[in-house]
């Protein structure tokens, strides 16, 4: 079983863009339908039948306390083998039964305060069944000359499209899929989405269909050491010398969590306020936890922020400053995930 959610900053279609609204993806997976010779329905927690511009209302009118450059859904794809395929007969209803459950996994393995669980009703979902796929054109196949891309290709190719909403119903939680491996697990999750094909329909995975997860190659640490090390240093000629960051600190920091991808998104964090010329008082916080510093402490330090800022205007006038969300994509230094 391989699940995913797509990235698009590297997927390379626009289609799946999440910055806006939810109809540019949505008329890419009717689109998609069409090729089948079928028209696109979509299906949800509850019920069959929804149709693109339903779905699409209910996405795009769930964004509140979103700001303009956030993800406001995501994208995922359920895509069983051709060996799984068959041994459900290739049943549409047998899918959506499954996508379901998949779903409902997908709100559960959200960890929220207080130890509260979402569920699936607690999202805002619908999904697409598509039955052939086509060659791209870095395809081995294609490549080779043994196909054309464009071309449908064999077997059995039926997979799900899924959009999911980056709010929770009451749009008080935002769910980030992507972010940190202590609020939504992905590899967790796609592990216990063939685990759930497998108990569902009696079925034994062969060692292909299973999650691979990619280990930490350790005879790179050095070198991430090293461009670590770099980067404490560029932060620290942009910081006055009290706020200056201590390098085996973070060098620490980095070991205790592998080098994951929340400790690099953090690093990218406090070098953008580095550049803006705003304190990183809460830089060992953000890189160990990835969180921002405990509430009672943020006032102070916005306070702060705001009287660096006059005092960098010059003119004690306000100023604008790009934001300073963690960047989209992926950067050079963080491990990947391989499928």
């Amino acid at each position: 079983m391989y699940v995913k959610v797509i990235n698009p900053a590297t997927h390379g279609k626009a289609a799946y863009n999440n910055s806006g609204s939810s109809a540019q993806t949505l008329n890419y997976l009717k689109q998609e339908a069409g090729k089948d010779g079928k028209e696109a329905a979509f299906f949800g927690a509850e019920k069959d039948g929804i149709s693109a511009a339903e779905l699409m209302q209910n996405i795009d009118n769930n964004v509140k306390g979103l700001r303009a450059d956030d993800a406001k859904f995501y994208s995922l794809v359920i895509s069983p083998s051709s060996d799984e395929l068959t041994h459900i007969g290739n049943s549409e209803a047998k899918l959506k039964a499954y996508t379901r459950e998949v779903m409902e996994h997908y709100a559960e393995n959200f960890k929220l305060k207080n130890g509260r669980t979402l569920a699936s009703e607690d999202l805002v979902w619908g999904a697409t069944i598509h039955q052939d796929r086509s060659y791209r054109g870095n395809d081995p196949e294609v490549d080779a000359g043994t196909a054309k891309a464009g071309e449908k290709r064999p077997g059995l190719q039926t997979h799900i499209h899924v959009i999911v909403s980056a709010r929770d119903t009451e749009q008080k939680i935002t769910l980030n899929p992507t972010g940190r491996r202590d609020r939504f697990n992905l590899v967790e999750w796609q592990k216990v989405a063939g685990k759930q094909f497998e108990n569902k329909f009696g079925y034994t995975a062969q060692e292909r269909e299973k999650v691979q997860q990619k280990q930490r190659d350790a005879s790179r640490d050095a070198a991430r050491a090293a461009r670590i090390g770099e980067r404490v240093e560029g932060i620290n000629m942009l910081v006055p010398k009290e706020q200056q960051l201590a390098p085996q600190r973070v060098q620490k920091i980095a070991e205790d969590r592998e080098y994951d991808k929340s400790f690099y998104r953090m690093l990218s964090r406090v070098e953008g306020r580095a550049r803006e010329g705003l304190p990183i008082d809460n830089a060992y916080q953000l890189l160990s936890t990835g969180r921002e510093q405990p509430e009672q402490q943020q006032g102070a330090t916005a306070t702060l922020r705001a009287l660096q800022q006059v005092l960098r205007s010059g003119s004690g006038q306000d100023k604008q400053t790009e934001s300073l969300a963690e960047k989209k994509g992926h950067h050079k230094d963080e491990l990947d995930i391989e499928m």
